[in-house]
């Protein structure tokens, strides 16, 4: 048998007892959310929630520990939702003020190429902070109506520029950072939840 580092094995032990002593447990992804915006996560969250980050694989083994120990065959289905940098988030709270909690505390972000986008994206009427130039021509190319008005680039209507779940491109996310707009999200994404024998997902829990 191949040797399991010390290090790992107190962590599935730590992960095991989290989950043993929770009636809630949820994995949440943590992938792409900078430390400060985290670190503000875990403020909101304390004497709520623990959230305990680490590798995916020692997780899954937490949670097949856990459910074994506990005689929960249920839970061990909460692994198979383990996706991106997962985390378990671990608590008092029904799956449903939990997941309301994660998405009120989630915060605006700038465009990035590549990235789809969690609701639709509007471009609103009026004036921009923009002075003319290449701008307009580059803002008509995405189906913006843009024109000078008093010196300034202003939107003649308010446009739809993505909507929900298509990607940002390269030029638009260009414009939307010139416009100030932030169509991104940044915060805790809800996998799953399991509580009494039922897994919860975002579908359900919206």
């Amino acid at each position: 048998m191949a040797h399991v580092a010390e290090w790992k094995k107190k962590e599935v032990e730590r992960l095991t007892e989290i989950i043993k002593s929770h009636p809630v447990i949820a994995l949440v992804d943590v992938a792409g959310v900078p430390a400060y915006p985290l670190s503000k996560m875990r403020e909101k969250l304390r004497g709520k929630a623990l959230l305990r980050v680490s590798r995916n694989t020692l997780i899954e083994l937490a949670i097949k520990k856990a459910a074994k120990e506990l005689g929960k065959p249920e839970l061990e289905k909460l692994a198979d939702y383990i996706e991106g940098g997962a985390a378990i988030l671990a608590t008092e709270m029904n799956p449903f003020k939990l997941y309301k909690l994660l998405e009120e505390s989630k915060t605006p972000a700038p465009a990035k190429p590549g990235v789809p986008v969690p609701r639709d994206v509007v471009v609103p009427a009026g004036p921009t902070p923009l002075s003319p130039g290449p701008v307009v021509g580059e803002m008509q190319a995405l189906g913006i109506p843009a024109r000078i008005e008093k010196g300034k680039v202003t939107i003649q209507k308010d446009t739809v520029v993505l909507k929900a779940g298509e990607v940002i491109t390269p030029q638009l996310a260009n414009i939307l950072n010139k416009l100030g707009i932030e169509p991104l999200e940044v915060g805790l994404n809800l996998l799953a939840a399991y509580e009494d024998g039922t897994i919860y997902t975002p579908e359900v829990l919206a």
